[in-house]
């Protein structure tokens, strides 16, 4: 009988292997052919001239820009972690960045914990503060390409690819956020998941502990995101909405200072497009060089600025928001385990 019966290998199979072999060949076929539109015009000699004669002014205007980037970044953070300072908010956050540039996750998340019980933030509202944070920026970050179509089509008009984008995405952002809210006001289902876990953790380790010690902790972890979302929910969901046009308006200034020469409706587009990719930055390295192809597509198609300033631009940018961030947190993450190992010893 146990011959005869039938097994379901098959059926468990979500996805075809043929069938993602030939997604990936797609995937690479479309990033090559974006790549070769952006970069067939490209002088290199002009992007190297660009890349090596920044004035003085414009790096530390870029180094400004990020300062500010960082801190509305941090905000959410400092806003629903209670006794948190901003400051530390802030080391946390490109400490963490950093981390995440080179190592697997979640070894992010596992610093970021770490360094919030150093400074004697209960584990509760660190684990609270981190998870909110977290999840209103992606839903931020998927609202933006929402925000990129609108005021493209107000400015300019109809955009296919924008709109499709904007549907796409935004229906995402709606979703996360239709359950980010439910979830901080669901305390009845925090409780039966809690149980649930704590039986299937006994189940799993006899010696682990009960039912109803993990009913109160989800308990205690859904008070907790309930309340600072009630007093300073509004206002760190305001800060990544506020995000999403300073990661733009750093990726312009970057654009200017390699030459690209800026009017009313080429701002439009470029401020625009950065907004509709924004969600690529949630790939490996920020999406680079999908992100980079895509976004060059979109401003060349409705605007005249060269393939060389764009790639100079988008290059400054790269250095500006990936490579300063990991030198700062790393040194950042050095600083930090020698006054925690000292405050500690």
């Amino acid at each position: 009988m146990a011959g005869s019966t039938p097994t379901h290998r098959a059926a468990r199979r979500k996805i075809p292997k043929p069938l993602l072999r030939v997604g990936r060949l797609l995937l690479v076929v479309v990033v090559g052919w974006l790549l070769l539109r952006l970069l067939r015009g490209v002088d290199w000699s002009e992007v190297g001239y660009a890349l090596t004669h920044l004035s003085v002014w414009q790096i530390v205007v870029l180094l400004v820009a990020m300062l500010i980037r960082r801190s509305v970044l941090a905000a959410p953070l400092a806003l629903l972690v209670a006794g948190l300072s901003y400051l530390r908010a802030m080391v946390n956050d490109v400490a963490a960045a950093a981390v995440a540039m080179i190592a697997p996750s979640p070894g992010d998340v596992v610093l970021r914990l770490a360094m919030l019980r150093s400074w004697g933030v209960d584990t509760t509202d660190a684990a609270s503060g981190l998870t909110l944070s977290t999840l209103i920026y992606y839903v931020a970050r998927l609202a933006a390409p929402l925000l990129g179509f609108a005021i493209f089509w107000a400015a300019r008009g109809f955009y296919a690819p924008f709109a499709w984008s904007a549907l796409l995405f935004g229906a995402g952002a709606a979703a996360l956020l239709v359950g980010l809210l439910y979830a901080v006001r669901a305390e009845r289902t925090a409780a039966t998941i809690g149980r649930l876990l704590g039986r299937l953790l006994q189940r799993v380790r006899p010696a682990s502990q009960g039912p109803a010690s993990w009913e109160q902790r989800l308990v205690s972890f859904q008070s907790h995101s309930a309340e600072r979302m009630r007093r300073r929910g509004w206002l760190a969901v305001l800060s990544q909405l506020l995000l999403v046009f300073v990661e733009a308006g750093v990726l312009v200034l970057c654009l200017a200072f390699v030459g690209v020469e800026l009017d009313g409706p080429t701002l439009v587009v470029m401020v625009c497009s950065f907004m509709v990719v924004y969600p690529l930055t949630g790939l490996p390295l920020m999406g680079a060089g999908v992100l980079d192809a895509t976004y060059a597509a979109f401003v060349s198609d409705h605007t005249a600025v060269e393939a060389t300033d764009l790639v100079a631009g988008l290059l400054v940018w790269r250095v500006a928001v990936q490579l300063v961030p990991v030198i700062v947190g790393l040194l950042t993450v050095v600083w930090w385990r020698r006054t925690a190992g000292s405050a500690s010893a």
